[in-house]
């Protein structure tokens, strides 16, 4: 018989490696979600919303039916219910307790200070007053962001001008607290990470490139460092995945290489995003993905050790300029380079671009392998610059239009613009004028987790 999987999110990619596995796939799809092509794969599609908490109950009654031997998801907005039904149903993979301290950002800065594990002030912020005060104790500038909150969205630098004006956005966008946090020098980096029985395997160390508002530009592995450097990074990692207590499954660890040492920005019981799976699948020849499941269904033997790399993976974004996107050219001529691996544009033609935010403003993508980090890192960023996206800035008066993961932005009216896009995000005339309040308090909407994990928001959207 085959083994009965449910996967958590809209990542076809999760469902291709269930299947390729052989498993019986059960699908849960939010119904705005569900894409045309999708409707046809082998599987049993639930159209609902797994971030319910009836979602547990209703998962509970068909396990009772016909049981489910693995539930898996690389969705950061399933992680919460994927932990509970791990839980309730004794399957393999994170727990809640794991998942509640990786999405609630100040629980899990309180974790690390109670193991004391990487040392980094923080405190919950509601007011500018709040601002000020933690300015004022640990020093200007610091970092502010959501407590739980999805791909680089509302990340600032608070220098001692700005203080009303960050909490004035943050209060626009609905949400009741924030988190302050001492600004860490130095680059950054993630390790990817894999779980078996409570012992942690590093399969990489991936540097990485951020543009303008912390949003990641780029990622390049191995990542390259120094023996002594690499050591401390595993060490802190190791030290933060036993303090969360995850015991099975992947993760991705953000790392900063401060002058005091590495410490943690974040970690998440999943792969990571921006396409990091695949780089890994280039660089060292593991399907983070398909090991999920395989790992969750008690099909595969645990890793000996960190896999040695095969050759080196990169993935370069596209800026595009404000304007609703008339054409995109140059993606045929770059995936003929036999060095790239794949070229994607991210907007359709008519989406209007705004300024880039958060991960999902960005335009497009290159990744490149090669044999050395900087080799690939180098083919991806000049791939990336090959694509040319035209724009014809709209006119008339802003407006938000479209869901939050499709926001369009309103922008002001210049002609025509038809640019080659730049690899890195960078603040610029193209940044347009200020987002609409509305789109922001979509975006918020979308992205915020903080209603799952005890916090209210103050634009009446709650977790019922």
């Amino acid at each position: 018989m085959k083994p009965r999987v449910l996967v958590l999110g809209d990542q076809q990619t999760m469902v291709d490696a269930a299947v390729k596995l052989g498993a019986e796939v059960w699908w849960a799809q939010r119904p705005e979600r569900v894409r045309a092509e999708e409707a046809v794969a082998p599987v049993v599609t639930l159209l609902t919303d797994y971030t319910d908490p009836a979602f547990v109950d209703l998962v509970a009654h068909l396990h009772a039916l016909r049981p489910f031997d693995a539930v898996v998801s690389i969705q950061e907005h399933a992680l919460l219910s994927l932990a509970a039904l791990n839980e309730r149903l004794g399957l393999r993979g994170p727990h809640r307790e794991t998942a509640r301290l990786v999405t609630d950002k100040w629980a899990m800065r309180a974790r690390l200070a109670e193991r004391g594990v990487s040392p980094v002030a923080a405190a919950l912020g509601r007011t500018a007053d709040d601002l000020r005060a933690f300015g004022a104790e640990h020093g200007f500038p610091f970092i502010a962001k959501p407590v739980a909150a999805t791909g680089s969205f509302g990340v600032v630098l608070v220098d001692p001008h700005g203080v009303d004006s960050v909490a004035e956005g943050f209060a626009g966008t609905g949400v009741s607290a924030f988190l302050m946090e001492e600004h860490l020098d130095g680059p950054e980096i993630s390790v990817e990470t894999f779980t078996f029985a409570g012992r942690h395997v590093v399969l990489a160390l991936t540097d990485k490139s951020t543009g303008h508002g912390f949003v990641e530009s780029g990622h390049t592995m191995p990542a390259t460092l120094d023996e002594a450097v690499r050591t401390e990074a595993v060490e802190v990692v190791g030290a933060f995945l036993d303090a969360v207590g995850l015991t099975d499954g992947p993760s991705h660890v953000e790392v900063k290489l401060t002058s005091a040492g590495p410490r943690i920005v974040e970690g998440h019981c999943r792969r990571g995003g921006d396409r990091i799976n695949e780089l890994v699948r280039l660089a060292y020849g593991v399907d983070m993905e398909e090991l999920t499941v395989a790992w969750a269904l008690d099909r595969t033997e645990p890793l000996a050790g960190p896999p040695q790399a095969l050759r080196a993976s990169a993935i370069a974004f596209a800026e595009a300029p404000c304007g609703e996107l008339a054409a995109v050219t140059g993606e045929t001529e770059v995936l003929a380079d036999p060095d790239v691996a794949e070229v994607r544009v991210l907007h359709e033609v008519g989406r209007r671009i705004g300024p880039v935010r958060w991960s999902g403003d960005r335009a497009g993508y290159v990744i490149a392998t090669g044999t050395t980090p900087a080799q690939a890192a180098a083919k991806a960023v000049a791939s990336a610059a090959r694509l040319v996206f035209t724009v014809t800035p709209p006119s008339g008066a802003p407006q938000s239009d479209g869901p939050p993961s499709d926001t369009r932005l309103p922008e002001s009216a210049p002609a025509t613009e038809t640019v080659t896009a730049t690899a890195t995000a960078k603040a610029s005339a193209t940044a347009g004028p200020a987002p609409h309040p509305a789109a922001d308090r979509d975006l918020s909407r979308e992205n915020d987790l903080s209603r799952h994990v005890g916090y209210e928001r103050t634009d009446g959207v709650s977790d019922d």
